[in-house]
């Protein structure tokens, strides 16, 4: 009787421990979303118009009386020189070239079969879509990233759609302006929606997601990291309007002509020696002469007069001063607000020291590190995740970007090299399984007829292995760090992470053949 017992209890801890399998997803066929630049589910058959803001010609202060912030940010990025180039860095920076997709159970056991499907499907994103589809102006992985980064950065939200074919299988993901994104009330929550023009399409479905950046919990719209830099990008825009118009009255030299009143007075026409307006006349006419004459003169032409009249050049006065200190003030609210370094604006960033610049970029680097390239990570793990799990897979998705750097390729070998005999030290103890180990180390599953090597000890001493002391450079070293440049480079010596206290240890001999 109280083995019974005892088997009831077990049986209650036993289902308690797992959790209920998650139900499959129901999506239908089709984009359920819609292309931002549409004003109408029906457009007509006509060439879109394409948008001309003639910046040559235009105020760009007159931009601030666009119909919206998203309006307003749209035409200063498209025309600030500093909001630009703070998108534009941020997007170079925040979208790295090569990435890993890994398919795993929901016990976060590695799912070879699944990652196989996986990559096939990433794959196709990249290069094949859709034959039947022709074009969709938003293909590979990269375009995707790049178009999803740059709304992150302007608008501080980034939407996409896993769409799916008639079959309902995914073929390409097609990222969703976050200016069209509305929310609209749903029970306790807020559900996604799009109006284009007098329709309403529901965005409230598992193949749409949406990623924000430091979410308001007191509104579900985002908000946009670079508008508080708008004020700042006014002004300037009006300072240097104020600059170029003293600059051409007070730092260009200018011509000042000088008229003898009494001969002029002495050679008036009798009838404007006794008339005052007459006269007044006879001299505003002349005054309008001469500056014709002088306003159109080229560099290379001389300048003949009488004696009645005195030509000399202004030289420009005025202290720089005043304007160093303005100019200073405008471009550090442009950093503030756009949240870049003054040297990516390409503005002076004062007489720091190369720790404080140093410093600077590494904050600079985790800040677009974070709002990013780990959002993308996000989004991507979310659809891919809705991917696999269409195709069958009761599993999910975990997507990341390599790390960004900004040192050369050529520079960090090295540290590759350590990190990858980190990977194989952790192989050689079964502490990865060879699928892992190759995903880290080459993003891909393992080649057909590789030989397992997890937990085999393959690094062992007389295992096969080159011993670990056989190398010439005996004492690797790490001068310098990210927080503290030198000329020196940082590049190691050699890999580091070999078993030091290997036996066996073999000299190498270089003078020998």
């Amino acid at each position: 009787m109280f083995e019974r017992f005892r088997s009831l209890f077990d049986r209650k801890v036993e289902a308690a421990s797992q959790l209920a399998p998650v139900a499959p997803i129901k999506a239908k066929p089709g984009m359920r979303s819609w292309p931002a630049f549409f004003q109408t589910t029906k457009p007509a058959d006509a060439v879109i118009t394409r948008p001309e803001r003639r910046l040559v010609n235009t105020d760009v202060t007159t931009y601030r009386n666009g119909s919206g912030t998203h309006k307003v940010l749209q035409d200063l990025v498209a025309s600030s020189p500093e909001l630009s180039n703070a998108v534009y860095t941020a997007i170079r920076i925040g979208v790295p070239e090569k990435y890993v997709a890994v398919a795993r159970d929901m016990d976060g056991v590695l799912n070879v079969e699944a990652t196989k499907l996986l990559q096939t499907l990433l794959t196709r994103f990249d290069v094949i879509g859709d034959p039947l589809e022709g074009y969709t102006g938003h293909g590979s992985i990269k375009s995707c990233s790049e178009s999803l980064a740059r709304d992150a950065v302007m608008y501080g939200q980034m939407a996409a759609e896993l769409v799916l074919d008639k079959a309902r299988m995914p073929y390409r993901i097609q990222p969703i302006s976050s200016t069209v994104v509305q929310f609209r009330p749903d029970g306790n929550g807020v559900k996604p929606i799009q109006k284009v023009g007098s329709d309403e399409l529901d965005l409230d479905v598992p193949t749409v997601a949406i990623v924000q950046l430091d979410a308001d919990m007191l509104s579900p719209y985002p908000t946009s990291p670079l508008e508080p830099a708008l004020k700042a990008v006014i002004f300037s825009e009006t300072f240097m309007a104020d600059l170029t118009r003293v600059m051409r009255r007070a730092i260009h030299p200018r011509l000042k002509v000088t008229i003898d009143e009494e001969m002029f007075r002495k050679n008036l026409s009798p009838e404007a020696q006794m008339d005052e307006e007459k006269a007044r006349a006879e001299m505003a006419s002349l005054i309008s002469q001469i500056e014709q004459q002088v306003n159109t003169l080229q560099p290379e032409d001389a300048l003949v007069y009488f004696d009645s009249l005195g030509f000399e050049v202004e030289a420009p006065t005025g202290s720089a001063s005043d304007y160093e200190t303005l100019r200073d003030i405008a471009n550090a609210k442009l950093a503030s607000g756009s949240k870049t370094l003054p040297s990516v604006l390409g503005l002076e960033s004062g007489s720091s020291s190369s720790n404080i610049a140093s410093t600077q970029v590494a904050l600079y680097i985790r800040s677009v590190d974070s709002s990013v390239r780990q959002k993308l990570n996000e989004i991507y793990s979310r659809l891919l995740t809705v991917a696999v799990r269409l195709m069958g897979v009761d599993g999910y998705v975990s997507f990341e970007y390599e790390q960004i750097e900004i040192r050369p390729a050529s520079e960090l070998m090295a540290f590759k090299q350590t990190r990858q005999m980190m990977i194989l030290e952790q192989l050689d103890l079964g502490f990865l399984t060879d699928e892992e180990a190759s995903l880290q180390l080459t993003g891909k599953l393992p080649p057909a007829g590789f030989k397992p090597l997890s937990g085999t000890r393959f690094k062992a001493p007389g295992a096969g292995a080159a011993p670990a002391g056989s190398d010439p450079a005996a004492n690797p070293s790490n001068d310098g760090s990210t927080l503290n440049q030198k000329i020196k480079s940082d590049q190691p010596a050699q890999g580091r992470g070999q078993n030091k206290k290997a036996e066996n240890v073999i000299p190498l001999n270089m003078g020998e053949a």
